[in-house]
């Protein structure tokens, strides 16, 4: 469901594209990509043909009412014919009565959820959606860059 890599969860992967496709052209793809409420422009670096930002998204938890707003970093390297995408820092927060309403790294609850200790009945839909809202990112950023 979720990768980790040294104890903290994260994605990455390298994408090849048609090699018509030039890091300038990806470069701007990748800054427009981020464009959008849920998304944010923290560094853009052209020459590096680097831009990192933040995706936030919200994760509805069954018929309880309860929802939590998951947030992560994105980092997208860009370069002649492919680019690289780097998923990592996700943060959880919940809304829920008498639940701490601040936004905590992910990592502690997941090892104990893989370990079958459960924080609450909510882990399990919760990662799920984590998991499916990166997978959302990787495939809109892909459809972005192969336009």
């Amino acid at each position: 469901m979720l990768q980790m890599r040294n104890g903290k969860v994260y994605f990455d992967n390298v994408y090849a594209l048609n090699p018509v496709f030039k890091k300038a052209d990806l470069y701007a793809k990748a800054l427009n990509w981020f464009k959008g409420d849920e998304k944010t422009i923290t560094t853009a670096n052209e020459k590096k043909g680097e831009v990192t930002g933040t995706y936030t998204t919200r994760i509805n938890i069954g018929n309880t009412g309860n929802y939590y707003f998951v947030r992560f970093a994105v980092d997208v390297i860009v370069y002649d014919a492919t680019y690289e995408i780097k998923v990592y820092n996700v943060y959880e927060k919940p809304i829920e009565k008498g639940i701490s309403n601040e936004y905590s790294k992910i990592e502690y609850r997941w090892w104990d959820f893989r370990r079958g200790k459960p924080w609450s009945a909510d882990d399990d839909p919760l990662f799920r959606g984590i998991s499916g809202a990166i997978n959302n990112v990787l495939d809109l950023l892909g459809n972005e860059m192969n336009k």
